[in-house]
């Protein structure tokens, strides 16, 4: 690639080294500053520093023969009336840009130089520069390679957060529970009626301990629990889901005196029961105040009655989000659980991970143009 390489306001390119056109002792390439100093005593701090404009002087000879070097010099005169023009020099470290305009072309002679003396057109160039060298670079950026361990040790930031909302139930996982680490909405009162509670490693068991009553159920949040006690509202929309398994025949959920529709399940493999809702305020002694109960149901909805005792309802993965939609099972970020099914990144959890793909970072390939002046 030629060392110089000029470009004029029409698109048209000239090399400044070849056959007809040979540059040599090229001046002012470099960068001239004035300093403005204050001085204290024999001390002098810098206040101001000022580029100067700069001019490049460099020496043509035209034509590769005698006979044409006039045509050459005529040629490359008209190439210049088009500007501003652009020098291109190529250091063979790195290629820079520099915006010009003609300052004076000499015009002598064949042998008549005052640089040189021979049998073609030898004159001198001037440009005067009009902004710093600058150059451009090209970035290319690659999605980065699955790492499947990144869910789990990795962090970093994402484009994506996930289809996942926050759960706004602690402890509810409900595997490995005891009577410490049961699912509730904090700072409210929970508890389970007319049965009794049993732990296991994959979720919690209430056992039917009455005969022939309907009220049997479990209560995220119990006792007309206040409203300003957690972190519901009365003007959002809910939505609450459970995996849940047992001997009776069906759940449902109790928002206030609100019963969900039913939902059937057995005993050999989980079911999840969703209810979407908004909390209805009350009035009288009960004003601002809510509970939401998961309810065995048998028989007609709002009408779970004929149990029998020893009857079983298990439960585990409760999740109470903001919105209509129910997402997948995470815990709530208070309790500090790494979840499989979660990717960490910039945010309270970062964004939901994919079983079939991986964990990919969400950045695909792309390409830029930088611009760096010097």
């Amino acid at each position: 690639m030629s060392m110089f390489v000029l470009h004029n306001a029409r698109g048209e390119s000239v090399d400044l080294n070849n056959d007809s056109l040979l540059s040599y002792t090229p001046t002012g390439l470099g960068t001239t500053f004035t300093n403005t100093y204050s001085q204290y005593e024999s001390y002098f701090k810098m206040t101001k520093a000022n580029i100067q404009q700069g001019q490049m002087q460099l020496n043509i000879m035209f034509g590769d023969v005698e006979s044409r070097s006039y045509q050459t010099f005529s040629q490359f005169a008209t190439f210049l009336s088009f500007q501003p023009l652009t020098l291109i020099y190529n250091t063979g470290a790195d290629t820079w840009h520099r915006d010009a305009r003609l300052t004076s072309l000499s015009k002598t002679e064949i042998g008549g130089s005052t640089v040189l003396q021979t049998d073609r057109l030898v004159e001198q160039f001037t440009i005067e520069f009009i902004n710093p060298w600058y150059n451009n670079k090209q970035g290319r950026y690659k999605t980065y390679n699955i790492d499947t361990g990144l869910s789990i040790y990795g962090s970093g930031f994402f484009n994506e957060q996930g289809d996942f909302n926050q759960n706004l139930i602690l402890q509810s996982s409900a595997e490995n529970a005891s009577a410490d680490s049961r699912p509730n909405l904090s700072g409210v009162t929970n508890n389970n009626v007319n049965s009794t509670i049993s732990y296991e490693s994959d979720g919690i068991t209430l056992t039917y301990s009455m005969n022939n009553s309907w009220d049997w159920y479990y209560a995220l949040a119990e006792a007309w629990a206040n409203m300003s006690d957690s972190v519901l509202s009365f003007d959002k929309t809910y939505t609450i889901s459970v995996d849940v398994k047992g001997t009776v025949p069906s759940v449902a959920f109790r928002v206030n005196n609100t019963f969900s529709p039913t939902t059937k399940i057995n005993n050999d493999t989980w079911t999840r029961a969703v209810y979407t809702f908004s909390i209805p305020n009350l009035t009288g002694d009960n004003l601002n105040k809510f509970y939401i109960r998961l309810n065995a149901m048998n028989g007609n909805d709002n009408n779970p009655t004929g149990f029998v005792k020893g009857q079983t309802l298990r439960f585990r993965h409760f999740k109470l989000e903001e919105g209509n939609t129910a997402t997948a099972y995470t815990s709530a970020p208070e309790d500090g659980v790494t979840d499989a099914n979660m990717k960490y990144g910039f945010g309270f959890m970062g964004v939901a991970y994919d079983d079939e793909n991986g964990n990919k970072p969400y950045v695909d390939e792309a390409q830029v143009d930088i611009t760096s002046i010097e």
